[in-house]
């Protein structure tokens, strides 16, 4: 059965994609089967894999919506894309931020739309990895009411690490009202970092302190980089894009270092 993780952060600009994006294939060239859903209605991960968000006919609106209106009629395949690096992809499109209304007019279980979905398919996957927008609305409730885990990329700056605390609330009135009860938090990665400047020591610091009791702080953080901006530009993932810079590796260590956490290997 596969394990169901949501790449969270309610402010953008965190490296939430890239992650996704790199996680999902350092955990394929690990041997796992991965589907990565693409949950922003800007369709970032969906370009950064190289598809045109524009261009795609099924895309996780039309899965949803057909969820909505109870039409089942969905197989395994329906709408999902095969990239050469070895992982799948539910596309996303703008037509995705048209469904945050008709979700709001759905009475009951409007919070469980995407789960409905993800059990049709998760036992085909190790790992689903869920990218969600940057916002705690009801589109990103319907990935933390899905999800096993939350993985937190965070930037060593002031404002990024303060809107952690709105997001850990939201995670916990997930649990606490039983939306999702056995929802967990896997933990918090540095992303966007410099770890030679005062400011990430302060930052990164002040997390540890703060949260690296009950939450694991992952010892890999990701570097800035050039290549980390130009490689989902180019549609591919920095494995492929910058095979041996630090980028590269540093993902690479993250994914080792998440694969210990969740499986013990």
């Amino acid at each position: 059965m596969g394990r169901i993780i949501a790449i969270a952060n309610q402010k953008g600009g965190v490296g939430k994609t890239t992650t996704s994006i790199n996680l999902g294939v350092g955990l394929s060239r690990a041997g796992k089967k991965v589907c990565l859903v693409d949950l922003d209605p800007q369709g970032n991960a969906t370009q950064g894999l190289g598809y045109n968000p524009d261009e795609q006919d099924i895309t996780i609106a039309t899965i949803m919506e057909k969820i909505i209106s109870k039409d089942f009629n969905i197989t395994q395949e329906f709408g999902v894309l095969h990239h050469d690096e070895g992982i799948d992809l539910i596309p996303s499109s703008i037509d995705l931020s048209l469904m945050e209304m008709k979700l709001l007019s759905v009475y009951i279980g409007r919070e469980k739309i995407l789960n409905t979905y993800l059990e049709m398919i998760y036992h085909l996957y190790d790992y689903i990895i869920i990218d969600c927008k940057p916002s705690l609305d009801i589109i990103t409730l319907n990935a933390l009411t899905a999800a096993d885990g939350v993985l937190i990329p965070v930037q060593a700056q002031y404002y990024s690490a303060k809107g952690l605390e709105q997001l850990l609330g939201t995670i916990s009135q997930v649990v606490s009202e039983g939306l999702n009860s056995c929802l967990t938090v896997d933990g918090i990665l540095f992303t966007l970092a410099n770890n030679r400047t005062n400011n990430y020591r302060q930052i990164s610091d002040i997390v540890r302190n703060t949260y690296g009791q009950s939450i694991h702080i992952f010892s890999s953080y990701i570097p800035r980089a050039v290549t980390a901006e130009e490689a989902p530009a180019a549609g591919m993932s920095i494995y492929q894009y910058d095979p041996t810079g630090t980028v590269s590796k540093a993902y690479n260590d993250f994914t080792c270092e998440f694969m210990i956490l969740e499986e013990g290997v």
